[in-house]
């Protein structure tokens, strides 16, 4: 008989003396009743265990082969291991397994058992197998001897059973498994929706655990529960579903459970910001994308424009420089005005601004709206035609004080430098160059060198010591933000508090940017209609090197020259040549100074009256006052003195403007169908500007810097200025949503400015938009996928005031003339007024879908517009009869087009800290034409403006090739030689002119692409976003031959190109030719610097980890996030791969990586 034999034997006959044996315990032992039942259980259940156990062996234990082997692995990463080879279930408690140790196991076709046995080997846990489930248990404690009791009796024999067959014996502890065996209650239902239809996919989890199911195709459901374990215990189910409300509901005795779910109208009630005053998504009816405080964070930042790249369909952002306080360009559907500005309007808490965007601290923000058609712009009237940016921060919170802590240190690395030659190349390169001109002879190569190379350089060849300057310049960088914030409030005081501290210093030692900001968030209700509120907002910056950039410089460096002398002192002409100065003279602490101090004091202030129920009053005050100086000094040893006498300048500009907005508004609701709100409003915006400079040469001491420049022996410019602008305005808007169904928005809005003359001050700038919610009818509940789908049409009109003040009126300027033989100075108009100028507007039609399905698991937005711009500021040609070469007047016209889309998809859902995924894209193609010039329909070819075509095309020569050996006839004709650029004759004339110019492309991307996909489990998130742009052409700043780089003449170093010798004729780049004067480059030399502008870039890569609660509680805090983030880690481009490009956006530095390591903290 084999052990599980005879343990079968020995339960089926002990079991009566055990209860007998505890029955006839001795009083004085006083064991209470129930104990003694305890006991008795406890060893039934041992008994059972090991039974139960055997008749699994026998069955399916025998049946299943387990295989596997793990080193160090945790107790429940092998259990998902067998249950995956298997299909047994696990059961046990939650920190049951915490108990555990690491183990590591080798098995091979083992049964379940085997394979149980080996894991719990050693481990303080139990296990038994039910059909095909496996309960794992703690095991129990033994019990305590008692030398004193006289109750132990010795064991009886235990009964041999005779031979029966297996099938007997199982068949007897059959009976007895029935009666101990632990139930598994069935909990069976159906989840459905409102109209009663099954739904798919309902994630069903038992609460407190990470045990669930989910619904099947007809909403149907099956979860079993442990009777007697922990998790029985007054269990609840958690029902979850995109786009539905999740439900908690009581098992209490019931083994069937249906639910109906509830839609979330979380989405579609999203309160969206819309200029003065605020609407749910589902009654919007203009073209608004909305970036939530969620994504704002995705992408560490310290301007907040960048925060826009990528994340809303139609707005292009453009990162045109690395330095530290740069800002970027930001475009709204494409560009319009010529003259007139093309950036957006920025509205920050209901106030508009002017510039200074770095003055904002982006952790400051809790949203962003981006107002793109004119229904949605037009209340902005004259200062809405590029698109209406609205930033909205941080306020107090009902509920108790909460302290949060927010910081990240970063690293900037150095990932790409421009290739350029390296020494041995640069020697060979100048040799080539010299070859074209015969100034070299291969034949005495040493007497040749004599004569091309400084003695110096000569000394270095001989040497093999080059410099490589870029590196001896660019170093890593290193940033640091801090932000410390309190909110809180009761149910009439709320308030926000936030300081912050910037400090990002760049990769040049020169150059760094620290910004301190404070903001105050203050919202006070006085009675149930009275509220009063403020945001103040304090910045102070200070930024370094702004002006300068001293990369491009190191590129053409010859690597032939020294910076140091033996003695390690600084050399002012490393290799001789006049024309290269010392490039480290620059680096020299306090050697070049170039400092901006700004101030800023930004407010906006509230007060709204209920004057009866639904009309309410409001106004706002928000004063702005900005204070800035900038200084700029170069000692006598720098690359811009060479070693005159020291230089500094200074100047200063104090800017105040204010907006004064008094509005009333009116909401009513009729019979439960029809929604009214009407907005009135009456506006000024007022704005002074004050400035200064003086630039002085030949100051007498370096040590005063630029504070004392009244002692400068040559003052080589001053100036001031005064500039003031008012503009009062007028607006009306209408509201009115019919059963939530049909939805009206007109809109009018009067502005009248300072900058234009009598008879032209006032525009007028009217909209309607219209909106109709699909998804309401009913008619269209039968299709039961679609959750929603509203159809958007708008039409408006907006202005453009962008234009400088006084521009109608005449100016004078300072001549001088001869008056009997004496210099003589008078006034003489220096320009031709016209009062009549008036404003550049705008006209939009626009029309688009909003659509979700599966409760807006999947949603999605497409728009499509035109917009015409009439009236453009532009510069009229006059006959040179009159003196003057121009005057400004409205002529001229564009055009925009295009088509966005935007969808959104959360592709798997989880509830309990499961694995998550969502994606959100969004794409967008603009169009640009010109439709009309200052000629009329003739295009303007001095400023590369056509008829048909966008602004800012390039207009060029085009390349075809290098003429090659044997072509020098063909070359002669076109004035040009073998090796040099082969350009087209377009007009076929036998003469390379003017006329052979051609549109290249254009500057601007026509497709602009965003993606993001978010990744969830448990703690961790990941975010990695893609931004991309196709269509464009691009001018390569490192292929540009003003800055040398290009040049091809010998005396400066270069890209490292392909260029042409009679051994290597290439079609690249042309064969190098010495200058005689600075090497002015190739003849066409402007032809090597355009290239395909399109990219794909990985912007971001987010790591995130939000520490447990437990852990949390024990520092007693609300919440802690670690976050490390990479900032534009990869891109594909082929201007980068194949063209020696370092950027195909910022092409005047070195291309950089940015590393964060964050933390968040609230408690």
């Amino acid at each position: 008989m084999n052990f599980c034999t005879y343990q079968t034997a020995f339960s089926e006959k002990a079991w009566l003396f055990i209860e007998r044996s505890l029955n006839s315990i001795p009083s004085v032992i006083r064991i209470r009743p129930n104990i003694k039942k305890q006991i008795v259980m406890r060893i039934k259940l041992t008994a059972f265990i090991i039974a139960l156990a055997c008749v699994h062996v026998f069955a399916d234990g025998r049946a299943q082969s387990v295989t596997l082997k793990e080193k160090n692995a945790s107790v429940e990463r092998i259990l998902k291991e067998i249950k995956r080879q298997t299909g047994f279930i696990f059961w046990y408690e939650n920190n049951l397994l915490k108990q555990t140790k690491k183990v590591s196991v080798s098995l091979q076709n083992v049964s379940v058992k085997q394979a149980m046995d080996i894991l719990l080997d050693d481990q303080p846990l139990t296990y038994m197998i039910v059909e095909k489930t496996i309960v794992i248990k703690k095991k129990e404690a033994a019990l305590p001897r008692n030398n004193n009791s006289s109750f132990i009796q010795k064991e009886p024999a235990i009964p041999r059973v005779e031979s029966k067959s297996e099938s007997k014996i199982e068949d007897l502890l059959s009976s007895r498994i029935s009666e101990y065996k632990p139930a598994l209650v069935d909990i069976r239902g159906r989840v459905t929706d409102e109209q009663s239809h099954g739904l798919p996919g309902v994630s069903i989890v038992l609460k407190g655990t990470q045990r669930g199911t989910t619904s099947d195709t007809e909403g149907n459901f099956s979860l079993s529960i442990l009777e007697g374990s922990q998790e029985s215990v007054n269990p609840v189910l958690i029902f979850s579903f995109v786009g539905y409300l999740s439900q908690e509901v009581v098992v209490g005795n019931r083994s069937s459970i249906d639910v109906s779910m509830k839609v979330d109208t979380k989405a579609l009630n999203e309160v969206v910001v819309v200029g003065y005053g605020s609407q749910t998504r589902k009654d919007i009816t203009g073209a608004i994308s909305s970036i939530n405080e969620r994504t704002l964070k995705e992408v560490p930042v310290t301007n907040a424009q960048q925060m826009l790249q990528g994340r809303a369909a139609g707005v292009y952002v453009t990162q045109t420089s690395n330095k530290p306080g740069s800002e970027p360009t930001v475009r709204i559907r494409g560009n319009r005005s010529v003259r007139g500005g093309n950036d957006p309007l920025y509205v920050v808490d209901g106030i508009p601004i002017s510039g200074g965007f770095n003055d904002i601290s982006p952790n400051d923000i809790a949203s962003m709206e981006v107002l793109k058609d004119a229904s949605a712009t037009a209340i902005y009237g004259s200062r809405g035609a590029n698109g209406v940016i609205i930033i909205t921060t941080k306020r107090g919170k009902v509920g108790a004080p909460t302290l949060s802590y927010n910081t990240w240190f970063g690293a900037t690395k150095i990932v790409r430098y421009a290739d350029v030659f390296d020494g041995p190349q640069f020697v060979e390169f100048k040799r080539e160059a010299n070859r074209a001109t015969n100034n070299y002879n291969d034949a005495t190569p040493e007497a040749s060198d004599a004569k091309i190379f400084e003695p110096g350089e000569i000394q270095a060849i001989k040497n093999g010591r080059y410099t490589d300057w870029p590196s001896l310049i660019a170093k890593s960088g290193f940033s640091q933000n801090h932000e410390l914030s309190v909110l809180g409030g009761s149910s009439t005081t709320r308030y926000n508090l936030s300081m912050g501290y910037l400090n990002d210093r760049g990769y040049f030692s020169n150059q760094d940017y620290k910004r301190y900001t404070t903001r105050i968030n203050l919202d006070q209700d006085i009675n149930t209609r009275i509220k009063l509120g403020i945001s103040m907002l304090g910045t102070f910056s200070e930024r370094n090197g702004g002006d300068i950039n001293p990369y491009m410089a190191s590129l053409v460096q010859t690597p032939l020259g020294s910076p140091y002398d033996a003695e390690g002192n600084l050399v002012p002409f490393p290799t001789g040549d006049a024309l290269m100065y010392n490039l480290l003279t620059d680096f020299v602490p306090g050697a070049v100074i170039n400092k901006e101090k700004r101030f800023r004091l930004l407010s906006s202030m509230y007060g709204e009256a209920e004057l009866i129920d639904g009309l309410k009053f409001r106004m706002n005050f928000g004063p702005d006052l900005v204070n800035s100086r900038k200084g700029n000094f170069q000692k006598s040893n720098t690359t811009s003195r060479q070693g005159g006498l020291p230089a500094g300048g200074s100047s200063e500009n104090f800017v105040f403007s204010y907006t004064w907005e008094n509005m009333l508004t009116y909401d009513k609701i009729i019979a439960n169908k029809h929604k009214i709100n009407v907005t009135g409003l009456y506006s000024i915006q007022d704005r002074t500007s004050e400035s200064s400079s003086v630039n002085v040469t030949n100051l007498p001491a370096e040590s005063v810097e630029y504070y004392n420049l009244g002692a400068a022996n040559t003052i080589s410019g001053v100036g001031s200025g005064y500039e003031k602008w008012t503009i009062l305005s007028y607006m009306g808007r209408l509201n009115y949503a019919f059963d939530s169904r049909f939805l009206l928005t007109l809109t009018a809005r009067a502005d009248g400015s300072s900058r234009f003359a009598p008879g032209n001050k006032w525009g007028f700038f009217p909209s309607a938009a219209f909106a109709y919610n699909l998804s309401d009818e009913a008619f269209m509940k039968s299709f039961r996928q679609l959750s929603n789908l509203k159809v958007r049409v708008s039409y408006g009109k907006i202005g453009n005031t962008g234009i400088d003040p006084y521009q109608t009126q005449g100016l004078l300027s300072t001549t001088a003339y001869d008056y009997n033989g004496t210099t003589a100075f008078g006034r003489r108009p220096s320009s031709i007024s016209n009062p009549d100028l008036r404003w550049e507007s705008t006209a939009t039609l626009n029309a688009g879908v909003d659509f979700g399905f599966v409760n807006n698991r999947f949603t999605g937005t497409v728009e499509v517009y035109k917009a015409e711009t009439t009236d453009l500021l532009l510069e009229k040609l006059l006959p040179n009869t009159t003196g003057y070469s121009g005057t400004l007047t409205n002529v001229g016209s564009t055009s925009n087009s295009g088509v966005e889309v935007t969808l959104g998809s959360n592709n798997i859902v989880s509830g309990s800290g499961g694995f998550e995924w969502s994606t959100d894209l969004n794409l967008a193609y603009n169009k640009e034409k010109i439709l009309m010039l200052s000629q009329g329909k003739v295009d303007d070819i001095g400023n590369a403006r056509f008829i048909g075509k966008p602004l800012g095309v390039f207009y060029d020569y085009e390349k075809t090739g290098i003429w090659q050996l044997g072509q020098e006839d063909e070359a002669k004709k076109y004035s040009s030689s073998v090796g040099q650029i082969k350009v087209a004759d377009r007009n076929g004339n036998g003469v390379i002119d003017p006329g052979d110019r051609t549109i290249l492309g254009n500057r601007n991307p026509s497709w602009t692409f965003g993606f993001n996909n978010r990744f969830a489990w448990k703690g961790f998130d990941l975010a990695i976003f893609a931004v991309a742009r196709a269509g464009s052409l691009l001018a390569s700043a490192h292929h540009s031959t003003p800055n040398n780089t290009i040049a091809l003449g010998g005396r400066y170093n270069m890209l490292d190109v392909d260029y042409w010798t009679p051994n290597n004729p290439t079609n690249a780049y042309p064969r190098p030719i010495n200058g005689q004067s600075g090497s002015p480059g190739p003849v066409f030399g402007s032809t090597l610097k355009y290239f395909d502008g399109s990219f794909i870039r990985i912007r971001n890569i987010n790591f995130g980890y939000n520490v447990p609660t437990d852990l949390v509680k024990k520092i007693r805090s609300q919440s802690v996030r670690l976050s490390f983030n990479i900032t534009n880690p990869f891109i594909f481009s082929s201007y980068v791969s194949k063209n020696k490009g370092i950027d195909p956006e910022i092409m005047d530095n070195p291309a950089v990586v940015n590393y964060l390591l964050g933390l968040n903290i609230k408690f």
